[in-house]
């Protein structure tokens, strides 16, 4: 039974697709609203070879009306991450009180693009904080850099939409998908 779940994509723990946004003209965000339309616990954010006209720091924004607007207030999120540099420096950005989940990620021009994973938690959940974690790559002026983190909005509210934030895109994507849960019979 588990193996025909699998194979189906019915196990828990499985992906499914729900959209992707391709970067075309010279955007600075990429906003995923609607997502009631796909309810989901979890979603998962997969960001592949973002490009920027200039080094630019990722950082992202949610919206509780569809995109509407997002929210900015200045102590409205909290963040924690680490960051690590091949040439062999390290950090750790936090802050109680933001106007967005920041990364310490990074983007670059052409000489190396912009990876990274991002799980989004309880978006949909107006009784619960909405949050997420994420873990990135790049390569920034000749040296390779990691990292993890993540932040959380600061107001119990269902959340229907959210946004990245970042320097003028030139190319890339980011694809969403919502993470199946088990369920009992």
């Amino acid at each position: 039974d588990i193996l025909q779940l699998t194979k189906d994509g019915s196990w828990g723990g499985s992906l499914q697709f729900i959209e992707e946004q391709v970067v075309s003209g010279s955007p600075t965000t990429i906003d995923f609203i609607n997502l009631e339309n796909n309810p989901f616990e979890v979603y998962l954010v997969h960001i592949i070879d973002l490009v920027t006209t200039s080094q630019s720091q990722i950082t992202y924004r949610f919206s509780n009306d569809n995109g509407a607007t997002f929210e900015a207030g200045s102590t409205a999120y909290e963040y924690a991450g680490v960051r690590v540099i091949s040439s062999g420096s390290f950090n750790s950005p936090n802050s109680t009180g933001s106007s967005s989940i920041q990364t310490d990620a990074y983007t670059n021009t052409s000489t190396s693009s912009f990876n990274s994973y991002v799980y989004l938690y309880n978006l949909l959940d107006s009784s619960k904080f909405s949050h997420l974690n994420q873990h990135s790559t790049t390569n920034l002026a000749g040296n390779y850099r990691m990292t993890y983190g993540g932040g959380v909005y600061q107001t119990a509210e269902t959340i229907n939409g959210f946004r990245i934030l970042t320097g003028t895109l030139t190319s890339g994507s980011a694809k969403l998908y919502g993470v199946k849960e088990i369920w009992a019979i």
